[in-house]
């Protein structure tokens, strides 16, 4: 019986075609719960004592609830508590009747159909090709990826997506910077936006990329230099992208953009977007200013501005029959939500199908040291660098071990350290034993008839409560995107699965047990392997 097995049961026993049930966060208040009795209307008519269907106590409604699911063979109790809650506890029958649909699901298990038949898009990354990748922009990647891929375990068909920033104010400067580094334009150094250590080595290749500059002018010189920069530092970023283990779908480049840019624009003004004021053009919709100058979309010396792409590419996206679009950015974008939210609507896409994640600062540290980013003045980490040092899989997991709405620190002595203290490490030592143990014993006996109603003990029960989070866990992150949360799951369950290991020998002279102790072994593996897939992460079977 699955998870949604049981809800189908409690509904059919309640009347109620929906009932919300929950994981107990404390086993004292059993292995599951629902405030069912809390929502119950007049109309829900759930189960409640005869001649007492008036009431609306919620109280009195609770206890009704509480006996009719009393009654389904696989609960073993259900009580009333706070102002309407029900606990349930199931039997632990239940419990061992899980395993054999893991080890049958296998690859997919944790997998649902929640998206099945739709399409989404989900950009992150994004990074402006002006600089090396810093690790700060680098946090987009492993949740962006990791959206997408709990998406795709949902059901759904991602296209993963990148904006190349090849155009704007941006370029020009870092031509400058760099047509000084090369001696071939003459600038004070105050004037310069860009002045890390990286523009030398830049100038020297982009100078020996471009030849022979002599016979054109400074303003040529500066373009010229800007535009080879940034498709330099784009081919890096991309490679780092694929160094995290990101592959994109789709790379879009502003520079392309822009040239849809008039036929988009004059679609909104045809509509009333659009209005001129102080010699520039902003968009506005319903026709009025957003009060925020970053709304402009044409400038008063008539060049685009990034705003610009922002509106043909999401107009793009909105219209393009996804079902869902993801937009993964740093919390320094924060402006640029409103106004693309007021481009969904007015295009007409469903809000609560645009969802925009944003990411907060990150601090390296390496001991008590703490390294500052920023690209313009050069003192920052790069994405490289990090990765070089610790892996991709301990750049993936310490990621997203935050809330992408919270500040995090990256402790590299801790992501390098091979111990326990690691917490990748820790969750991949529990997949490698579990490969140890099952080279040691063949699993040809998990079949049907294992007897599974032989793992009894605290430890075996509790690991299984584990194995079995990852369905509901999996389509609630579909929802909320909060990707952070497998991390916590998987140092949950290698926890668990540490200390089955400690206390319950697998293999023994007890055949029966022996099987299913294996049978709950390979669960695990199974379970961890997809957890740390989600999280593009590798399951090691030796360390």
């Amino acid at each position: 019986m699955t998870g949604d097995k049981l809800m189908f049961d409690i509904g059919k026993a309640l009347g109620l075609p929906n009932v919300d049930i929950v994981r107990s966060a404390d086993v004292k208040f059993g292995d599951f719960s629902t405030n069912v009795a809390l929502k119950a209307t007049r109309n829900s008519k759930p189960a409640l004592p005869a001649g007492r269907q008036e009431t609306r106590n919620p109280l009195e409604i609770a206890k009704g609830i509480a006996d009719a699911i009393s009654k389904i063979e696989s609960v073993e109790k259900a009580e009333v508590a706070g102002p309407g809650f029900v606990n349930i506890w199931m039997k632990k029958s239940y419990w061992q009747a899980q395993l054999q649909n893991v080890l049958s699901t296998d690859k997919k298990y944790g997998s649902n159909d929640w998206g099945k038949g739709k399409k989404a898009r989900v950009e992150f990354v994004s990074a402006n090709p002006t600089g090396p990748l810093h690790f700060g922009n680098a946090r987009g990647g492993p949740i962006g990826d990791t959206i997408a891929r709990v998406l795709e375990f949902s059901g759904y068909k991602v296209l993963r997506e990148y904006i190349d920033n090849d155009r704007g104010n941006q370029v020009w400067e870092l031509g400058k910077t760099l047509a000084v580094g090369a001696g071939l334009v003459q600038v004070k150094e105050e004037e310069l936006t860009y002045k890390g250590e990286y523009t030398a080595d830049l100038a020297k290749r982009v100078k020996n990329e471009i030849g022979n500059a002599s016979n054109k002018s400074e303003d040529e010189i500066i373009k010229a230099f800007g535009e080879a920069g940034v498709k330099v530092q784009f081919e890096e970023i991309i490679a780092d992208c694929r160094a995290m283990g990101i592959d994109f779908d789709l790379i879009v480049h502003e520079s392309d953009l822009q040239a849809k840019a008039k036929s988009y624009i004059d679609k909104l003004d045809r509509r009333g977007l659009v209005k001129k004021a102080d010699g520039a053009f902003w968009f506005a919709p319903k026709g009025e200013f957003l009060g925020d100058s970053n709304a402009v979309i044409i400038k008063s010396d008539g060049n685009y501005t990034y705003f610009t792409a922002d509106v043909v590419y999401h107009s793009e996206k909105f219209e393009s029959g996804y079902d869902l679009v993801v937009d993964v950015f740093g919390s320094n974008t924060i402006g640029h939500v409103p106004k693309l939210k007021a481009l969904a609507s007015v295009l007409g896409f469903n809000l609560e199908n645009f969802k925009v994640i944003l990411y907060q600062f990150v601090r390296i540290k390496r001991g008590s040291d703490i390294f500052n980013m920023s690209k313009r003045a050069g003192n920052f980490v790069t994405a490289a660098e990090v990765l070089d040092e610790v892996g991709r899989d301990a750049f993936r997991f310490f990621i997203l071990m935050h809330d992408s709405n919270t500040h995090m620190d990256f402790d590299l002595e801790l992501a390098r350290e091979k111990s326990n203290k690691n917490p990748v490490f820790y969750v991949q030592y529990a997949h490698a034993r579990t490969a140890s143990i099952l080279e040691k014993q063949e699993t040809g006996n998990l079949k049907q008839e294992t007897n599974y109603e032989l793992l009894k003990t605290d430890y075996e029960l509790n690991l299984i409560k584990q194995i079995t989070r990852l369905p509901g866990l999996v389509e609630d992150i579909s929802k909320s995107f909060a990707v952070h949360q497998l991390t916590t799951y998987s140092t949950e369950l290698a926890d668990s699965f540490h200390k089955f290991y400690e206390n319950c020998k697998v293999i023994s002279e007890e055949e029966e047990l022996t099987a299913a102790r294996i049978g709950l072994v390979k669960s695990t593996q199974i379970v961890l392997a997809n957890t740390l897939g989600l999280l593009g992460v590798s399951a090691p079977e030796k360390m």
